[in-house]
């Protein structure tokens, strides 16, 4: 669970990553995809409300809007000033979208204010999950919809496995299992699969995570052990990492 202070210290990652984050971010790009096709599977109302939460440099936004055309407001948003900033940038000037700078966690709208919340690869780096996911449904209008892509248990376990072979333990985040998952919110449901990143070796690995903002570790490895399990990372050939993607989805009921 990050703290306050590892939630700020995520946020400054991330801003630092704005500018280099579309150029390494491949499964981020996928992940967003498979999210936007989705979409114009949840009917959504004419003028509909969305609430995108982690918004990023765009890679959902830009895919969504022209799979939605009857919406009527997008509002874009993520903790980083500077993620908020560069979509804005990237996603031209469609009048339906909105920006903001908004923690996730406590989203500044008014219960039962739009109609669908959606996210993708954000949910993993907050504190509590399950009240986040609450939260969100919370705002929904009646048969509102929340769609979310998230990581769960088995992401990163090349590197898990490299890090335990080089007697470190686990640096980074924690993924909860997808049981775990279905019961964070009552109706939840949950899906997965796997995606795998191939990369030349490990530090091209370790560079990527960098430059899309997600190096961060509560606990920093020594320089031996980090060197250790970038060896026993590459011992197989070239470098594949797996993430394995989960997409939740739930709805409120719709008042007759």
């Amino acid at each position: 669970m990050l703290s306050p202070a590892d939630k700020r210290a995520v946020a400054r990652q991330f801003g630092r990553a704005a500018a280099s984050y579309d150029a390494n971010a491949r499964i981020q790009a996928q992940v967003a995809g498979e999210l936007a096709a989705l979409l114009p599977g949840l009917d959504l109302p004419a003028g509909a409300r969305v609430l995108e939460i982690g918004c990023g440099t765009g890679l959902l936004t830009r895919r969504a809007l022209p799979l939605l055309p009857d919406i009527g407001q997008w509002l874009a948003s993520d903790l980083s000033p500077a993620m908020a900033a560069r979509c804005r940038i990237a996603c031209g000037g469609d009048p339906r979208l909105r920006f903001a700078a908004m923690d996730g966690e406590a989203p500044a709208l008014a219960p039962g204010s739009v109609d669908l919340v959606c996210s993708s690869l954000a949910l993993q780096w907050f504190a509590d999950p399950a009240a986040s996911l609450a939260a969100w449904r919370r705002l929904l209008r009646p048969g509102g919809r929340l769609l979310v892509a998230t990581l769960a248990d088995g992401t990163f376990q090349e590197w898990q496995a490299a890090l335990a072979a080089a007697g470190a333990g686990p640096v980074g985040l924690s993924y909860p299992s997808l049981s775990a998952m279905r019961g964070w919110l009552p109706g939840l449901t949950v899906t997965s699969h796997a995606l795998v990143e191939t990369h030349p070796d490990s530090r091209h690995f370790l560079l990527g995570l960098r430059d899309i903002g997600a190096g961060f570790a509560a606990r920093r490895l020594d320089a031996a052990r980090l060197r250790r399990a970038m060896r026993a990372l590459e011992a197989a050939g070239p470098v594949q990492i797996t993430y394995q993607l989960a997409i939740l989805r739930a709805a409120t009921e719709c008042h007759p």
